[in-house]
């Protein structure tokens, strides 16, 4: 069995008595893209920083490539690409001269791909970091993390800060970074229509608790909303990820009858993370 390129073992933390996250289970394989989606405070930038060592559990493992991340050898530093929520550094530098300052710590850069990327989201050369709007720094962030063509990325937030055009063409990108390099990509978002374009994998965080993690089309087959009057329904066959009086939302129904619903319904991804927190 192949091992994957990160995993999260019973992991938890808490701040200041707060439980921020509740024994997380959760791997990436080569050529999965999972998108993580949560409201802001669900926990998602502590889940991804532990995968970086810079932040320790206080329960479980995070298994990186491996190594515990806490552990990171410098040589698997060099395969992983990471984009936090708020960029960044080379304040004072051209573009060109942060890129080649940047690129000089990794040997498997691909100076076709940073041309490309440059040119597709318009980013001259010659400009001077400090001159970029906070999107355009964004950009240049996510070619830094991405032209060495690591094998396992994480993104935070990565395309927040983004037009609607160049959104759509980063996460085709990211896409296909995965397919062609067969890189593991955990990304986190709050935008659903970011994680349904590109998303193979869905992982859905609710207060520090990974309530749902698995591949985009089974979520949209198997979720479902009911409604019912009678609280005597039975959902045992089911996951239950959140009940009302009158309604449930469920995980694992595969078409068959459910006596005492009065209406059984699909959820589109959007629709889903608003029942969930609502």
């Amino acid at each position: 069995m192949t091992q994957p390129l990160l995993s999260y073992k019973n992991v938890s933390k808490k701040y200041n008595q707060r439980l921020v996250l509740k024994n997380i289970n959760l791997s990436v394989e080569a050529g999965m893209v999972i998108g993580l989606l949560g409201k802001n405070g669900a926990g998602k930038t502590t889940l991804l920083r532990s995968a970086l060592g810079l932040i320790n559990p206080d329960q479980g493992e995070v298994n990186v490539l491996g190594e515990l991340s806490h552990q990171l050898s410098a040589s698997n530093k060099e395969k992983i690409g990471y984009v936090a929520q708020q960029t960044f550094g080379y304040e004072g530098f051209k573009i060109a001269d942060a890129l080649a300052l940047h690129r000089s710590f990794y040997p498997n850069w691909d100076m076709q791909l940073e041309a490309k990327w440059l040119a597709r989201f318009e980013l001259n050369s010659n400009s001077a970091v400090n001159d970029l709007s906070i999107g355009q720094r964004q950009t240049l962030a996510l070619i830094m993390a991405m032209a060495y063509r690591p094998q396992l990325l994480i993104l935070d937030e990565p395309v927040a800060s983004l037009d609607p055009i160049a959104r759509r063409e980063f996460m085709s990108d990211l896409f296909d970074l995965a397919l062609d390099s067969g890189s593991g990509i955990l990304f986190s978002s709050h935008i659903t229509s970011d994680i349904e374009r590109v998303a193979s994998h869905i992982a859905l965080i609710k207060q520090g608790e990974l309530l749902l993690l698995d591949e985009l089309d089974v979520i949209r087959d198997t979720v479902r909303k009911i409604n019912f009057k009678a609280s005597t329904i039975d959902l045992s066959a089911y996951k239950v990820l959140n009940q009302q009086q009158n309604c449930a939302i469920i995980y694992g129904y595969t078409g068959e009858v459910i006596p005492d619903a009065l209406a059984i319904n699909t959820l589109s991804l959007e629709q889903l993370f608003v029942e969930l927190h609502g």
